[in-house]
C-alpha cells in the first residue's frame, strides 16, 4: 500500500522547483532528468529553464503541438540511474540512451512509459533482471538491450507483446533458458539473443510459430539437441545463425523450405552426417558456414552452383573433390575448406570470375597440380583479379598451401616454380 502511495505521489505532485520559469511542464520534467544524471561532457548543458519549450534542446524532438515525442541521448557520456521522469512525458514514443553508463536496474515502473514504440538502452551498465512489466507497454515495436549486464530469465510475460518487431538482448548475462513464450510474439521480425550464458536447453519448437521472422541470431546460447522440425514455418527467414552451440544431428532438409535465406551460420556445433540435397531451392543464399562440425561426405555440386559470396566448411571430415562450379560465382570473395579430406585439385577457373580475397584449402589431400591453377604468373595478370595491395598476402597464402603439399612434390620444384621471379617489383606493392 505504501509503495502504491509513493508511486502515485511521484506522478501527481507538481514539480516545486523553477517556480519562476517560463518553461512548459514537459521541459521541467526534462530538467529533472538532467539533475538526476552525471553529465561530465556537458551534453545537456544547453537544457535551460530560460526557454519556453524543450523542443530545440539537444536530443529532443517535438510534434506540432510542442509535445516531446523523442529523446535521443546516444553517446552522451551520461551516467546514473534510469531517469524515470522521462515516463512523465505523455507523448514520448522513442527513447534512446545507447552507449552511455546508465548503471541501475530497469525499474518495474517502466510500464508507465506507456506510449513507447522504440526503446534502445544498448551499451550501458544496466544490471538485475528484465522487468516483467515491460510487456505492458503494448505499443512497443523495437527493444534493444544489447551489451548490458541483465541477468536471470527472459520473463514469460514477453509473450504478451503484440506489436513487437525487434527484440535484441545480445551480450548480456541472461542465465535461464530461452522461454517458449517468445513463440507467441507473432509480429517479431528479428529475434537476437546471442552471447548469453543461458542454461543448457533445446531450441523451443514454439519459435517455429514466428512466421514473420527475418533474423534469428542465437549464437553461443548453450543450445543442444537438433533443430526442431517446426522451424519449417520460418518461411520469411533471411539470416539464420545458430553458431557456437552444441546442436546435434544432421543438418535438416527443412532449411530448403526457407527460400528467403541469404545467410546460414551453423559453425562450431556438433552436426554430423552428410550435407543434405536440395540447395538449388535456396536461390537467395549468399553466405554459408558450417565449419567446425563433424560433417562427412562430399561438398554438394548444387551448393556450389549458387552465386555464393562466402563458403566456409573447414574443420570437418569432408572428402571428394572441390566442385568446379564454385569458380563460376561472380560474388565469391571467401572460400575456406581447410582441415578436411579433400582430394584432387582446385577448380581451374577459381578466381577468374570474382575478386577472391580469402582462400584456405590447407591440410587436405589436394594434388601437387594445385600450382597450375594458382600459378604466380597468373596472379601478376588480370586473369586473377586480386587487388595489388593484397598481393603479398596472396603469395604468403600460396606458400602456406605449398607447405602442406607432399614432400617429394616440393623437392621436385613442382610447387610454385619461380615464386617471385615472374612478378616485377611493382606488382608486389
Amino acid at each position: 500500500m505504501a509503495s502504491t502511495f509513493i508511486f502515485l505521489l511521484f506522478f501527481t505532485v507538481p514539480l516545486s522547483f523553477h517556480l519562476n520559469s517560463a518553461l512548459n511542464q514537459e521541459g521541467l520534467y526534462l530538467l529533472r532528468v538532467k539533475d538526476s544524471l552525471s553529465d561530465p561532457a556537458g551534453s545537456l548543458s544547453h537544457w535551460s529553464d530560460r526557454d519556453a519549450t524543450p523542443c530545440n534542446w539537444t536530443g529532443i524532438t517535438c510534434d506540432h503541438l510542442n509535445s516531446v515525442v523523442s529523446v535521443n541521448l546516444d553517446s552522451a557520456s551520461l551516467s546514473g540511474p534510469f531517469p524515470m521522469f522521462l515516463c512523465r512525458l505523455p507523448s514520448l514514443s522513442r527513447l534512446s540512451l545507447s552507449n552511455n553508463s546508465i548503471n541501475s536496474s530497469l525499474p518495474v515502473s517502466i510500464w508507465s512509459c506507456r506510449n513507447l514504440t522504440y526503446l534502445d538502452l544498448s551499451e550501458n551498465l544496466f544490471v538485475g533482471t528484465l522487468p516483467y512489466s515491460l510487456a505492458d507497454i503494448r505499443s512497443l515495436r523495437y527493444i534493444n538491450f544489447e551489451a548490458n549486464n541483465f541477468s536471470g530469465n527472459i520473463p514469460s510475460s514477453f509473450g504478451n507483446f503484440r506489436q513487437l518487431e525487434t527484440l535484441r538482448i545480445t551480450e548480456n548475462l541472461l542465465n535461464g533458458t530461452i522461454p517458449a513464450a517468445l513463440g507467441q510474439i507473432t509480429s517479431l521480425k528479428s529475434l537476437q539473443l546471442a552471447y548469453n550464458p543461458f542454461s543448457p536447453g533445446r531450441l523451443p519448437p514454439e519459435l517455429g510459430n514466428l512466421t514473420n521472422l527475418e533474423v534469428l541470431w542465437l549464437s553461443d546460447c548453450n543450445l543442444e539437441g537438433p533443430i526442431p522440425e517446426s522451424f519449417v514455418g520460418l518461411s520469411r527467414l533471411k539470416n539464420f545463425d545458430l553458431s557456437e552451440n552444441n546442436l546435434t544431428g544432421p543438418i535438416p532438409s527443412l532449411i530448403f523450405k526457407l527460400k528467403s535465406l541469404d545467410q546460414i551460420e551453423l559453425y562450431n556445433n556438433m552436426f554430423t552426417g552428410k550435407l543434405p540435397a536440395g540447395w538449388s531451392n535456396l536461390t537467395k543464399l549468399r553466405r554459408f558456414d558450417a565449419s567446425m562440425n563433424g560433417l562427412s561426405g562430399t561438398i554438394p555440386e548444387e551448393l556450389c552452383e549458387l552465386p555464393l559470396e562466402s563458403l566456409n566448411l573447414y574443420e570437418n571430415q569432408l572428402d571428394g573433390q572441390i566442385p568446379e562450379s564454385i569458380a563460376n560465382s561472380p560474388n565469391l570473395y571467401e572460400l575456406r575448406l581447410f582441415e578436411n579430406q579433400l582430394i584432387g585439385s582446385l577448380p581451374s577457373e577459381l578466381g577468374k570470375n570474382s575478386a577472391l580475397q580469402t582462400l584456405d584449402v590447407s591440410y587436405n589431400k589436394l594434388s601437387e597440380h594445385i600450382c597450375r591453377v594458382l600459378d604466380i604468373g597468373l596472379l601478376c595478370t588480370s586473369t586473377f583479379p586480386i587487388n595489388r595491395p593484397s598481393m603479398r598476402r596472396v603469395v604468403k597464402m600460396l606458400q602456406v598451401l605449398a607447405d602442406n603439399m607432399p614432400d617429394d612434390a616440393q623437392k621436385d620444384g613442382k610447387i610454385f616454380p619461380s615464386l617471385y621471379n615472374d612478378c616485377d617489383q611493382e606488382s608486389m606493392v
